[in-house]
């Protein structure tokens, strides 16, 4: 059954539309860190990656408890890559 944008809930609405902004800002820093453009881009872009699989962990928290924990595992890990990655350069 799919919904219409209008009938969603407030909250889900503003979490698909954080998760979409991050996400393209991960596939733009992560471009301007492969071509040396911005050296330090992967400070930013690791969390973002960890606040996007969060997003995906609340909209699939009601259709498949599993891929909504998978998720939380997979943003942990991200968030501690990131942080030894940061301590590291």
């Amino acid at each position: 059954m799919k919904t219409n944008w209008k009938d969603t809930p407030l909250l889900h609405k503003v979490v698909t539309i954080i998760s979409v902004l991050a996400s393209l800002s991960v596939v733009v820093l992560a471009v301007l860190q492969i071509f040396d453009v911005w050296d330090q881009a992967i400070n930013i872009f690791m969390p973002l990656m960890g606040v996007t699989m969060l997003c995906q962990s609340y909209m699939q928290w009601n259709n498949s408890r599993k891929v909504a924990y998978f998720s939380i595992g997979t943003a942990a890990f991200i968030f501690i890559c990131s942080i030894v990655v940061f301590f590291i350069k």
